[in-house]
């Protein structure tokens, strides 16, 4: 989108970084002024950001970046702008979100960032991706086309049916939250282009059946994403889950 400056009349306002229509209506809903085209592998630039940060009819912005390779051109753009910014280095949609729940309008600027990062700082992320070639890696033997889930960072297993992955790498990770002492009460998955409805249905029904969890979906078609699942657990210690493939 084209971003028009806007003059800086409310206290605060919200920027955000996300691919896809329905991400962006996602975040618009939770209370974002802009939201920044970009991902995993469309980084926005320093100039893009800034664009919307002066867009953003606000004394005060707080910047999501919701990507870690976003995350340096979101520091660059605040010094540039013409009010006051403050970025929360999110890595992934689910910690922008968390943190966007978390925000108290009634709180203080330093208050509300301590509490945004708690709540983001707390998400739990796994991913499933494809793997591009054979090899061999942390003793899995890896065929072109195998998926790989990931369970923060790490390869927890390898799997060839991407439906069955998901679900599987959901109750790895809600196991090990259980383990921990945090609950999952509230699980989205979010689908792309590439996911047809009714397989993203099947995933969110398997899960439920799995977890017992409450799940909803959420489509965003220009997303490069297969599906990305997240979870929250309302209350003083706010905790999420979100799984992504690709």
């Amino acid at each position: 989108p084209q971003f028009e400056r806007a003059e800086p009349e409310k206290p605060y306002g919200f920027v955000a970084v996300a691919a896809g229509a329905g991400l962006e209506e996602l975040f618009h809903d939770l209370g974002c002024d802009q939201v920044v085209s970009g991902g995993q592998t469309m980084n926005p630039s320093t100039d893009d950001i800034l664009n919307a940060i002066e867009a953003t009819p606000a004394k005060l912005v707080y910047v999501l970046p919701n990507n870690k390779n976003i995350i340096l051109a979101a520091e660059q753009a605040a010094p540039l702008a013409d009010r006051e910014v403050r970025v929360l280095p999110t890595r992934t949609i689910p910690q922008g979100m968390a943190s966007m729940l978390a925000f108290d309008p009634d709180s203080g600027v330093e208050d509300n960032l301590i509490a945004m990062r708690k709540a983001y700082e707390a998400v739990s992320s796994g991913s499933l991706t494809f793997a591009a070639r054979d090899s061999d890696f942390e003793g899995h033997n890896i065929h072109e086309g195998d998926i790989l889930a990931m369970d923060d960072g790490k390869l927890a297993f390898v799997d060839t049916d991407i439906a069955h992955a998901t679900v599987k790498l959901a109750k790895n990770m809600l196991h090990s939250r259980r383990m921990s002492g945090k609950e999952t009460n509230f699980i989205t998955v979010i689908s792309g282009a590439d996911v047809a409805e009714e397989d993203a249905t099947a995933v969110a029904n398997a899960i439920q059946e799995k977890v017992g969890d409450r799940v909803e979906i959420v489509v965003s078609p220009e997303m490069k994403y297969t599906v990305e699942i997240r979870s929250i657990t309302p209350g003083e210690d706010d905790a999420s889950l979100e799984i992504s493939s690709y």
